[in-house]
C-alpha cells in the first residue's frame, strides 16, 4: 500500500519533534555508566514482557553477526545489540535519531565496534544485495508512505537464510478496535477527517506539545502481514501488546492505580524517555489474543 500524499520532509518533521519531545533531556545527559545500566535495564524489561527484541531476536547468537536496524529511534534496541557482539547498522530518516543512536555507539566504545548508525530511506536503502543476516526494525515501516516497498528492500539487503525481525501494529485488536476507531474515530469524529485520521491521532508523547502531525500510521491483519511478506519463508505472526492505560477516559485513572500497584520499570528510559508501567497479569495475556502489535520474523529462502 502506497500512500503518495505523504512526503518524506512530513514523516522527518513529525518523528524529529517527537525525539526532542520524549529524548533530548535523556540523551543530552546519558554517560556510559548510566548507558550500560540503562541497556541491561532494558533487556530485563523485554524479558518480562517477552518482547521481540529477545525472543524473535537470537541475542545469544549474534555476535560477529551483521545486523542492520531500520528505525532506531534513540537507539535503545540497536545498544543492546551492540551488547550481544553484533555489528549494527542503524538506518533512521531522522537526523537526529540517527545522531542520537550513533552517540550511543561512541559512548559504548569499544563494546561496539564497527557499528554506525546513518541517516537513510527505508523504501531506498543504500546497502548493496545479501548484506545483513538479520534485518531488524520495531514499529517503524507502518510510518513510511510505502510499507511494502521497505518490505521488499529488507528481502533484498537480507542475505539468503537471513532472518527478518518487523513489528507491525495489528489492526485485529482491541486497541485498533475499541480504542482508535470506536473511541476516537467515531465518538470524536476524527474518522471523518481524511484517511490518515489514525496517524493525527496516534504515537505523540513527552514533555512538548505537539505542534506537527503524524503523516502515517497503517496496521495490518494477519494476512495482510502474509502478504507483505510474500517472498519470504518461515513466516510466524506473533500477537502482543495490551494496555488497559491506553482506553480513553478510563485508562487515566487505571493508570495511577497501574503504577501504584506494579510499579514501573526503568528498562523504558532508553526507549521511552520515561520508566514504563509494568502490565497486569491480565494484560499479559490479553495481550496474546488482541494485543496491538504484530511480532513477525521470516526468512529470506537459501536458494
Amino acid at each position: 500500500m502506497t500512500n503518495k500524499n505523504v512526503s518524506k520532509r512530513e514523516v522527518q518533521d513529525f518523528w524529529g519533534s517527537l525525539y526532542d519531545s520524549l529524548y533530548d533531556d535523556v540523551d543530552g545527559q546519558l554517560t556510559r555508566d548510566q548507558l550500560f545500566k540503562g541497556i541491561d535495564a532494558l533487556e530485563d524489561m523485554f524479558r518480562l514482557r517477552s518482547y521481540m527484541a529477545v525472543e524473535e531476536m537470537p541475542l545469544n547468537r549474534l555476535q560477529g553477526k551483521k545486523v542492520l536496524e531500520i528505525g532506531p529511534g534513540a537507539g535503545g534496541h540497536s545498544a543492546l545489540f551492540a551488547k550481544y557482539g553484533a555489528i549494527m547498522v542503524s538506518a533512521d530518516l531522522t537526523k537526529s535519531r540517527a545522531l542520537a543512536t550513533q552517540a550511543k555507539f561512541d559512548l559504548m566504545a569499544d563494546a561496539a565496534e564497527g557499528c554506525q548508525a546513518m541517516q537513510s530511506d527505508a523504501e531506498n536503502l543504500p546497502f548493496a544485495d545479501n548484506s545483513f543476516d538479520i534485518v531488524y526494525s520495531n514499529g517503524v515501516l507502518h510510518h513510511t508512505p510505502d510499507t511494502e516497498r521497505s518490505i521488499d528492500e529488507v528481502y533484498r539487503v537480507l542475505k539468503p537464510g537471513g532472518q527478518a525481525v518487523i513489528m507491525l501494529y495489528c489492526k485485529s485488536s482491541w486497541h485498533y478496535w475499541i480504542n482508535m476507531f470506536l473511541g476516537v474515530g467515531l465518538l470524536t469524529g476524527k474518522i471523518f477527517t481524511g484517511p490518515n485520521w489514525l496517524g493525527r491521532a496516534t504515537e505523540w508523547g513527552g514533555k512538548n506539545d505537539q505542534t506537527v502531525t503524524n503523516p502515517i500510521t497503517r496496521c495490518y491483519t494477519a494476512g495482510g502481514c502474509r502478504r507483505l511478506f510474500k517472498h519470504f519463508e518461515g513466516v510466524s505472526l506473533r500477537k502482543s501488546e495490551f494496555y488497559i492505560y491506553l482506553i480513553p477516559k478510563l485508562g487515566r485513572l487505571y493508570r495511577r492505580w497501574q503504577t501504584k500497584r506494579y510499579g514501573t520499570h526503568p528498562g523504558g528510559i532508553l526507549v521511552y524517555g520515561e520508566p514504563w508501567p509494568i502490565s497486569s497479569p491480565l494484560e499479559f495475556w490479553l495481550g496474546k489474543y488482541i494485543g496491538w502489535d504484530w511480532f513477525i520474523s521470516a526468512r529470506k529462502p537459501k536458494a
